[in-house]
């Protein structure tokens, strides 16, 4: 019996425990990942090795410039089948697309399903864009460069700071897993991570912590 010979995939994202989350969803499916690599220069050098049938890389990936990335794989590697993920998707990000010919994009809140979608619509040739689930207002309202700027402060993730506001807010962790299309035991890791990063050993200080250098 022949065997089906898997789609090969890299995760390029500097939120290490997301990358690993990602590979957890992309098990026992037609796909299979090959690296994950948390920065930009680590990329382009892992590309000059093996060139994947999709590269998965988050638009933030260099603090520097939005998109530097992907602007220099594009250069590099023209024909490079590239998913990119985004916190938010508006016009800006689909202008980007379009100008460096990336193959689409998915926002990382999205559910599986919707995931599994893109990567099938960019092997097919075609072009993936995510569903609208929010309205525009609902979109402005999470203010993602606000999250983005103040995650910088305490020198935490984007995604860190998505889900500190959440827990600032009173959400419990299955909320918050069911806001991102996570799952619970996703969330506990960071708000692990958030602790151990912050040095402190419950959510009271954590939230003390930012409020004294945010507000």
């Amino acid at each position: 019996m022949a065997q089906t010979t898997k789609t090969t995939i890299i995760i390029a994202d500097a939120d290490t425990f997301f990358a690993d989350s990602l590979e957890e969803i992309l098990k026992g499916s037609d796909y299979t990942v090959i690296d994950k690599i948390p920065k930009r220069k680590a990329l382009v050098l892992a590309l000059m090795e093996a060139q994947p049938d999709i590269l998965i890389v988050d638009y933030d990936l260099s603090v520097e410039i939005k998109g530097d990335a992907i602007m220099e794989i594009r250069r590099r590697y023209p024909l490079q089948k590239i998913l990119m993920l985004t916190y938010y998707a508006n016009l800006e990000v689909f202008e980007f697309c379009m100008e460096y010919s990336v193959d689409g994009f998915q926002v990382k809140g999205c559910s599986n399903d919707e995931l599994f979608d893109a990567l099938s619509i960019i092997m097919d040739g075609g072009f993936a864009l995510p569903t609208p689930h929010k309205s525009e207002a609902e979109v402005l309202a999470e203010k993602p460069p606000i999250l983005n700027a103040q995650g910088r402060k305490l020198k935490i993730t984007l995604r860190e700071m998505q889900i500190l506001k959440f827990l600032m807010e009173g959400q419990t962790h299955k909320q918050i897993a069911d806001t991102l299309f996570r799952s619970e035991a996703d969330i506990d890791g960071y708000y692990i991570g958030l602790l151990e990063k912050v040095g402190v050993k419950q959510l009271s200080h954590l939230i003390s912590y930012a409020n004294n250098l945010l507000f």
